[in-house]
């Protein structure tokens, strides 16, 4: 009869985490969609070097397009980016070699879709179906997928920022200030492709996998209702759930903005 009582008392907590990971999901699907779109919008922009040097510099008035006026000497990461403005007639040779450098890293760059498809379609549905002993692999494989993904985005950045800080300084550009220029570059490359991502898909990730251990570990302790909704006996139990699906809530409006 305690457990019953108990039982109860837990249902009404229960269906709010139910309720609230059908709002994730809603969130997960609103982020593919706006971020599919910035990637193309991004991509199909012939002024694209024109508009990430806008972004780093923050003022788009001040941002040169085609500018046949010889530039200043540049001593600064900004204007050492701003070259690539700049008709080539009117840099000189060094000039004109580090804005080819940066202008050729602006066309491969990846912009890189987060996996919102895998989340939206593999993972969180799933999560709302798992019964109480069921075999997780193909779950957790799909979220190693997701870790996989991101761990290769933050890694692609990386590698753009030392590459070019290496060609940068065979260029001329003293040293401090070619590593300065290649990390302000990759940041904003980020920015543009949506990438402060990799680490939000990371922290969900690892929400979801502590999901799945409370699931799994303690597979006696909670059941599924015909409703879909979850019903726990334990109060610990359910408050390290609600905790994971809280900690998944904020990193999935972290990657949508919010």
């Amino acid at each position: 009869m305690q457990i019953v009582r108990q039982r109860k008392v837990l249902q009404g907590h229960a269906s709010r985490s139910s309720s609230f990971r059908l709002f994730v999901i809603g969130l997960i699907l609103a982020g593919e969609m706006t971020i599919s779109f910035t990637g193309g919008l991004i991509v199909g922009n012939p002024w694209l070097p024109n508009y990430l040097v806008d972004r780093v510099n923050g003022r788009s008035q001040n941002v040169a397009t085609g500018n046949v006026k010889a530039p200043p000497p540049p001593s600064t990461a900004i204007e050492y980016l701003n070259l690539m403005n700049y008709d080539e007639k009117a840099l000189t040779p060094a000039e004109r070699s580090v804005a080819g450098i940066l202008n050729d890293a602006v066309a491969h760059l990846d912009i890189r879709k987060p996996p919102f498809q895998i989340f939206s379609q593999q993972i969180l549905p799933k999560i709302e179906t798992v019964q109480p002993g069921e075999d997780l692999a193909k779950l957790r494989a799909a979220v190693q997928q997701c870790q996989d993904i991101a761990d290769s985005a933050v890694h692609y950045y990386q590698d753009i920022s030392a590459q070019l800080t290496a060609k940068l300084k065979v260029a001329g550009v003293p040293a401090a200030t070619a590593q300065e220029t290649a990390e302000t570059f990759a940041q904003w490359a980020q920015d543009v492709g949506k990438v402060p991502w990799p680490t939000e898909v990371n922290k969900a990730c690892a929400s979801i996998t502590t999901l799945l251990d409370v699931l799994s570990e303690n597979s006696s302790q909670w059941t599924r209702q015909s409703d879909g909704h979850l019903l726990f006996t334990s109060q610990q139990l359910l408050d390290q759930y609600n905790s994971a699906t809280t900690d998944l809530n904020v990193a999935i409006n972290a990657i949508n903005g919010g």
